[in-house]
């Protein structure tokens, strides 16, 4: 009887704990996209929490392990929505790139200020932060070449001239992409993300001799898988 108890009394402590880490790591992630690493105060991140200092401390111990968290977030989101839409394209591994490129881009179109903090240099200043980008770009980019080399075995690419290199082409999608968000997010594109991602899509699909399925097919399915969550 006891056990149960502590137990009724401890979970709804614990999904307090989770949504104001939450909480912090958005307000840290809209400091970070305005201000930059070097000149964020974790005064300044907890204002925009409206909490205290301690209180940003209890679950961050420094800003370097909070701006890896922002982070390491971003990935975890961006994983969660990406296998998601993946899936609902089926086994053909053009419609599944094609899925994983779109799902990322409007992913981040809708949390602008992680746009920010993944696809710029925001946070150039953190070694932990940097590491954990360049992971989740390295998972993203061999998760791109994986389906490229997997058309490319299965003849799916039809309109490719020559050679292709599944992992440098990723690589270089995956590039592309970010330089793309980062002029978005920062204000240098003046331009509406859906008329950004044609464009940017039609570029990427045709480098790799893939067909071009209807933008408004894909469209249908991500939005409808994000507004699932």
């Amino acid at each position: 009887m006891t056990t149960t108890s502590s137990q009724s009394v401890s979970a709804p402590r614990q999904a307090r704990a989770v949504e104001r880490r939450a909480q912090l790591l958005d307000a840290a992630a809209r400091v970070f996209a305005r201000r930059g690493y070097e000149r964020a105060q974790m005064e300044e991140i907890a204002a925009d929490a409206d909490t205290s200092k301690g209180g940003l401390y209890f679950h961050f111990p420094n800003k370097e392990a909070l701006a890896a968290a922002v982070i390491g977030r971003a990935g975890d989101l961006l994983q969660r929505r990406v296998s998601a839409a993946m899936s609902a394209a089926g086994t053909d591994p053009v419609a599944r790139a094609d899925a994983a490129l779109a799902t990322l881009v409007r992913t981040l179109s809708t949390h602008r200020s992680l746009a920010r903090v993944l696809a710029s240099e925001t946070l150039s200043g953190s070694a932990a932060a940097r590491h954990r980008a360049g992971e989740i770009e390295d998972d993203f980019v061999a998760l791109i070449a994986a389906e490229l080399r997997t058309a490319l075995d299965a003849g799916r690419l039809t309109q490719l001239e020559g050679s292709l290199d599944p992992e440098l082409t990723a690589r270089a999608w995956v590039g592309l992409v970010q330089s793309m968000l980062s002029a978005w997010a920062t204000g240098r594109i003046d331009a509406p993300i859906e008329r950004i991602y044609p464009e940017l899509r039609r570029l990427l699909l045709r480098s790799a001799g893939a067909p071009l399925a209807p933008v408004s097919d894909l469209h249908t399915t991500t939005t409808a898988q994000n507004e699932e969550e």
